[in-house]
């Protein structure tokens, strides 16, 4: 079995690897600016984001209002924090097939790394290195929007609504669960809900009982104490994350990060790539398999957990 599954993780990741960018598209720039930005606040961000005025007019470049911001996190945020002017900025930059979605912040002071990459991975973001940039210390909460938004016009597509509140709604989750925490970092409560996340993606979590138990375990596991009402916002997080897919997103995230640590030897870890939790319902589906290598290997996970 396990020689069967290497094999198999051979094959998804050379599907992989070759499906999301071509040599063209690599290198490709987004630009997100926040519409309230002066210019001299503008000549900040853009120093920020290593590019020159000159530069961004050959850039897809959008702009991010403060009735954007309203429209998307009014029933996650009080308008006091989202404030009356858009600022923060996103610079996107198209990566290599495999790459992952890496991110930077530059005078952020609310959001992390890792709360704009998890959030932006929900929202379907792939191989894309982003920078977060704002003139002085705010919280960039909004640059999420930027992000999605700077995405869609590179990639000529659209992110759906729900995407983009699902995405919202685990970084604000997370962001408020780390200030509210005594004692906890930020990092901390980010392995909690990644911990969760991996649980539900692995088929482990049913029901709202079995949600709740395992973020017992992620309390005594990361030193994290939550209220009832925190622990709720996590259960109703990973139930939408889990309505939208997020099996298949999982795996293919965790799949990307193994091929870029290992290369062509990820034969030889093979069973990190393919969890036990799911052996049997890929090789249940490996005919499946062979005759979906020509369409989207994202596409083919998606029917696995249908």
């Amino acid at each position: 079995m396990k020689k069967w599954l290497a094999v198999l993780g051979v094959l998804f990741l050379t599907a992989l690897s070759g499906m999301n960018v071509s040599a063209k598209e690599e290198g490709k720039i987004a630009v997100a600016l926040g519409a309230d930005l002066t210019a001299e606040q503008k000549a900040v961000v853009l120093e920020l984001m290593g590019i020159t005025e000159e530069q961004l007019s050959g850039y897809d470049v959008v702009y991010v209002t403060n009735a954007q911001e309203h429209q998307y996190l009014d029933q996650y945020l009080s308008s006091s924090v989202i404030g009356s002017k858009s600022l923060s900025s996103v610079m996107l930059k198209k990566g290599a097939p495999g790459s992952g979605v890496t991110v930077t912040t530059k005078n952020v002071n609310y959001c992390t790394t890792g709360m704009y990459r998890n959030a932006l991975l929900i929202a379907g973001v792939e191989d894309t290195e982003v920078i977060v940039a704002a003139p002085a210390q705010i919280s960039g909460t909004a640059a999420l929007i930027g992000a999605v938004k700077a995405y869609e016009k590179m990639e000529g597509t659209t992110i759906s609504d729900t995407s983009l509140s699902n995405a919202l709604d685990e970084l604000i989750t997370t962001g408020e669960l780390a200030e509210a925490a005594k004692n906890v970092s930020s990092d901390e409560i980010e392995k909690l809900i990644a911990y969760i996340k991996e649980k539900v993606a692995n088929g482990e979590l049913e029901t709202d009982e079995d949600i709740r138990a395992a973020v017992e375990e992620g309390e005594e596991r990361f030193g994290v104490d939550l209220t009832e009402a925190e622990v709720k916002r996590i259960v109703d997080l990973m139930n939408k994350l889990e309505g939208m897919g997020l099996n298949s997103s999982y795996l293919i995230s965790q799949a990307e990060k193994l091929y870029s640590k290992y290369g062509a030897g990820i034969v030889n870890h093979a069973d990190e790539a393919i969890s036990e939790a799911v052996s049997d319902a890929v090789s249940e589906a490996a005919g499946g398999f062979f005759q979906s290598l020509k369409s989207s290997v994202k596409d083919f996970f998606d029917s696995i957990f249908k």
